[in-house]
């Protein structure tokens, strides 16, 4: 899964952040110091998720020649796919593999918890630890 970067437009009134960003029009937010409108700009980003599904906008990357108001400047938010699916999809599920028996016989007898044993494979298999 990808990682993506959106230019956001943050622009300060008093303590609180209002953000947009430049690649989607219909999402706004804000908050409350620049770490909870950072956050809350993150939440938005996951939270249209659905709705773009497969269909998300390449992010702009000449973002510098935007101009931007005096009480406005833009921080790149991060979109990490991979940190949301784990985190709304936590449900575990039955697979079956199939091993030679001296192996499984092999690794009972030692104790292995084959759950774990698997899941630590395919993370690392996968370059995820």
């Amino acid at each position: 899964m990808k990682k993506y970067f959106y230019p956001a437009i943050f622009s300060k009134e008093g303590e609180a952040y209002n953000v947009k960003f430049l690649d989607f029009e219909d999402i706004f937010t804000f908050g409350n110091g620049f770490d909870d409108a950072y956050y809350m700009a993150q939440d938005a980003l996951y939270n249209m998720l659905p709705e773009y599904k497969d269909n998300l906008p390449k992010p702009t990357f000449d973002y510098m020649n935007i101009k931007t108001e005096g009480n406005e400047f833009i921080t790149m938010v991060e979109l990490d796919l991979l940190e949301h699916e784990k985190k709304i999809s936590s449900k575990t599920v039955n697979t079956t593999v199939t091993m030679p028996e001296w192996l499984k016989n092999l690794a009972d007898i030692n104790g292995l918890n084959f759950s774990k044993v698997l899941q630590e494979g395919l993370k690392k298999e996968l370059n995820l630890l």
